[in-house]
């Protein structure tokens, strides 16, 4: 790939970067809770339950940043720790009533919000720029691993 089209794509990366942290920000995307947690409880809405391994892994965060992300959460009201039923060296993670409350106005606002962005998108092209941005974060999750795999366990940023 030439210079000058990473380049562009860096700077439009960038830009899209800014709105959408003053999105989360301005809008309460994230309904008062930090950037980590609201990916926190997401990732828990989605998988029901799970385990901090589990969630780790999905996250691309080391266990000791994912530990101080969950007890946060915990301390709040928004997720429960559980004994694993069969192995006793993991606890189970579930989204609290609240928990669930706190997401659902999450997904709430932010779909409001890209219904609107999509709004200035043909419609026509709505599958195929979902489709892109799938193949674009495959990519950048690709990467990421193999660089995981040669420098260890993952980081932020990745």
């Amino acid at each position: 790939m030439q210079k000058h089209t990473i380049r562009s794509f860096r700077r439009l990366l960038r830009r899209f970067e800014r709105l959408t942290e003053h999105q989360l920000k301005a809008d309460s995307g994230c309904q008062g809770v930090s950037m980590a947690q609201c990916h926190t409880l997401l990732e828990i809405e989605e998988l029901g339950r799970t385990t901090t391994v589990e969630l780790s892994r999905r996250l691309g965060l080391d266990k000791s940043t994912l530990s101080r992300t969950i007890e946060g959460l915990v301390s709040t009201g928004l997720v429960k720790r559980r004994p694993h039923p069969s192995d006793r060296r993991f606890t189970l993670l579930s989204l609290s009533q609240k928990g669930c409350r706190t997401a659902d106005r999450i997904n709430q606002a932010n779909d409001r919000h890209y219904h609107q962005v999509f709004v200035n998108i043909h419609p026509d092209r709505h599958v195929r720029v979902v489709e892109h941005f799938g193949e674009l974060v495959s990519a950048k999750q690709t990467h990421h691993d193999g660089l995981t795999a040669i420098m260890g366990s993952p980081k932020n940023g990745g």
